[in-house]
């Protein structure tokens, strides 16, 4: 990780991060709000373990990833629902 960036390249490194820490957040209400709170910082550091992970796997291996995700979601409506949360949150995470 290099840091000598310029500060306009930092700026807009923290608004992306900020966009998508955000939409973590958002993706994680129910949960968080069925936990207590000084559990959440763990919660938002395994969810993003766990969304990089997933990412990794679905960037390099696309039919492996779509393998998981059936083993994980069997029932199609299920998967459909998913695909629609993970596409509001590429939207709110990407702008």
């Amino acid at each position: 990780m290099t840091t000598d960036r310029t500060p306009a390249t930092n700026e807009s490194l923290d608004a992306a991060w900020r966009r998508y820490a955000t939409a973590l957040l958002h993706s994680m209400e129910d949960v968080r709000s069925e936990t207590a709170e000084d559990l959440h910082p763990v919660l938002m550091e395994t969810a993003d373990y766990w969304l990089s992970l997933g990412l990794a796997i679905g960037t390099e291996q696309p039919e492996m990833a779509r393998r998981l995700l059936r083993l994980i979601e069997m029932e199609e409506s299920e998967r459909v629902e998913l695909t629609t949360d993970a596409q509001h949150f590429v939207a709110e995470a990407l702008g």
